[in-house]
């Protein structure tokens, strides 16, 4: 999807997750989630600054 908003990527996260913690997929299919997870967290990490609890603007 272009331009998805961080609620986007969160969504598809917690997707992510259910579909893993189910356990009715392929390993291949798990790793690719997985390496799929891994991108959506460097994404959203890289949008969000927390500190302390707040969210920081940068």
């Amino acid at each position: 999807m272009k331009d998805e908003t961080i609620a986007d990527k969160t969504d598809r996260l917690e997707q992510i997750i259910d579909q893993l913690e189910n356990g009715d997929v392929s390993l291949e299919r798990a790793n690719e989630l997985h390496a799929e997870g891994t991108k959506l967290i460097a994404e959203l990490e890289s949008e969000l600054a927390v500190g302390d609890g707040e969210v920081i603007d940068r």
